[in-house]
């Protein structure tokens, strides 16, 4: 096989974080082999895709149970943002907390306690994600769960027997707390632990769970509005007691994660943990040593107990991982999600849709089903064309919603044609942004922390939720600027810079274990360059690379067995 000087493949020392003097790259003459196994994973087609995910499926159904059980606490996540544009459409709801509104014979709640009331469950997330992210390496995941579960049980019972806006706030704010921790830890506790070749599948579950919820709070609303009376809305208030009250009946049989074992120096618990995590069948030396090598641990425990500060995420190493982590999220902030989704069902009766209820059961309906669509497809499509070509999706998207928004409210047509592009731009949002969004955040981060990682991502996205929430109800309100749809001109100016910045930093982590993204990194390559390198016994190697919608991978060195090229 003849083989040109540019095409040989490079071979780059990969940083010993225990040696800084190795910080550097280094091109060799030399080409060392690269296996057809190394670049197997480059070169998957969507069929080889699908089968190597249902094989793991099949090889690690005792994790799977596990994981789904673990990631359905997320529902209070998802429930619970529905729930709170869902009261406030409620007639009952604001003739109970609001005041009369003489211009247009109705019942309002002020801006400010409606800014109170969305800001509540948001400011309560900051506190709980943060405490996440503080205790989960002290306490373990378990016990903080019990903490979530307990928390929630209890602002549940105070939320639906609220006899003024004060208690509404303080309940809504502990239930904020709860659903914090609950966002944070199944991620965290799914994902440490999850195999590679299902790392994505169940990363994308995390907003599977969140549009359920969303899903659910929406059919609860649609029909609670048949009722009348208080019950009205608070039968939708009883409804956040469900999912942690089934949650703690499997809870006692949840093994902790054995990631936090070993982390704690507790290898012989871990050992016990794997068994009753994947099954007695399963290979514990081996999965010791992977956790361990992620950890980047030997025999000494601190190793991995040194990178779980706050200060780690921020340090030279890790602070860009952390950076396309939390753009990751706040790419559905500022999609314009907080907008469709939470006040989707006010806006309609804003429109004049008189079956608003109706119209937001149906358009979450859609969102579910193209979020199990995307779940499907999120080992087939990589994460960069998910996520940045999502994304620049719905701006443009956004512009036609903000530009018909635009038109008067007596025009029929104009608010037909809002209402259609506002449903399909959920669907569309769930699909990309939605899905890839999580996926991206949790596993960019490097397994020793990530849970420092994920507790800052979910902080920072809970931050400007609430500036949003803040002030949401003075572009909205009828009695403020009443702009409506309008305000998604300002998500697409925001939205620019977070696709400008997921297009230049964001790598490819597609079918990559966690010691291959570390490689990578370490080796500073570009992170928009990460699909032209193999990882081979740790050192990065680059090969070229042909176009492709996958990525295949045609490597040409002379070590390259004939069958690849």
């Amino acid at each position: 096989m003849n083989i040109s000087k540019e095409s040989e493949a490079e071979k780059v020392s990969i940083q010993d974080e225990t040696k800084p003097s190795l910080g550097h790259v280094e091109v060799l003459s030399d080409p060392i082999p690269v296996k057809a196994e190394d670049l197997q994973a480059q070169r998957m087609t969507a069929r080889d895709q699908w089968h190597q995910l249902w094989t793991a499926i099949r090889a690690e159904k005792r994790y799977c149970c596990w994981a789904f059980f673990t990631i359905l606490l997320v529902f209070s996540w998802g429930y619970d943002a529905g729930l709170s544009g869902i009261a406030i459409a409620f007639p009952e709801f604001r003739k109970a907390y609001g005041k009369y509104y003489a211009v247009s014979d109705e019942y309002v709640i002020p801006a400010l306690w409606q800014s109170l009331w969305n800001a509540a469950s948001t400011i309560g997330q900051v506190f709980g994600g943060y405490a996440a992210g503080q205790f989960a390496d002290y306490w373990g995941r378990k016990l903080l769960l019990y903490v979530a579960i307990v928390v929630a049980l209890a602002s549940s019972f105070a939320l639906v027997f609220a006899p003024n806006l004060p208690v509404l706030f303080v309940s809504k704010l502990l239930l904020g707390l709860s659903v914090g921790l609950s966002t944070v830890l199944p991620p965290l506790y799914v994902t440490e632990n999850a195999p590679t070749a299902l790392r994505s599948t169940f990363s994308s579950l995390t907003n599977v769970m969140i549009v359920f919820g969303q899903f659910c709070a929406s059919m609860t609303g649609y029909g609670a509005s048949n009722i009348h009376g208080t019950w009205s809305y608070r039968l939708a208030f009883v409804m956040t007691f469900l999912p942690p009250g089934i949650y703690l009946c499997g809870l006692p049989f949840l093994p902790e994660s054995p990631v936090w074992y070993i982390k704690k120096g507790r290898e012989e618990d871990a050992r016990k943990a794997i068994l009753r995590l994947y099954g007695s069948d399963s290979d514990v030396d081996a999965r010791v040593e992977t956790i361990k090598s992620e950890l980047r641990q030997t025999e000494d425990s601190e190793s991995a107990a040194g990178q779980t500060n706050w200060k780690s995420i921020f340090s030279k190493e890790h602070r860009s991982r952390t950076l396309v982590a939390v753009l990751g999220l706040q790419a559905q902030n500022f999609s314009g999600g907080y907008f469709a989704n939470t006040y989707q069902t006010y806006y309609f009766q804003l429109i004049g849709q008189a079956d608003s209820f109706q119209l937001t059961a149906i358009s979450s309906s859609l969102q579910l089903l193209s979020n199990f669509v995307a779940l499907c497809l999120s080992d087939v499509i990589p994460r960069r064309k998910g996520l940045v070509g999502g994304g620049t999706t719905l701006m443009f998207w956004s512009v036609i919603i903000a530009g018909l928004s635009m038109a008067p409210k007596s025009n029929a047509s104009a608010n037909t044609a809002v209402l259609a592009f506002m449903i399909t731009w959920s669907m569309l949002y769930t699909a990309t942004v939605g899905c890839y969004g999580w996926a991206v955040a949790q596993e960019t981060a490097a397994q020793a922390t990530r849970p420092k990682t994920i507790s800052f991502v979910l902080i920072c996205q809970q931050l400007t939720a609430l500036l949003l929430s803040s002030v949401f109800p003075y572009f909205i309100n009828p009695d403020e600027l009443n702009w409506g749809g309008k305000v998604m001109f300002l998500f697409v100016g925001v939205e620019l810079f977070i696709m400008a910045g997921l297009y230049l930093l964001q790598p490819e982590t597609q079918n990559r274990s966690y010691t291959e993204i570390d490689a990578l990194y370490a080796s500073k390559v570009s992170p928009r360059k990460f699909t032209q390198y193999a990882v081979v016994d740790g050192q990065a190697i680059k090969i070229h690379q042909k176009g492709g919608w996958f990525g295949r991978v045609f490597a040409q060195t002379r070590h390259v067995k004939e069958g690849l090229c």
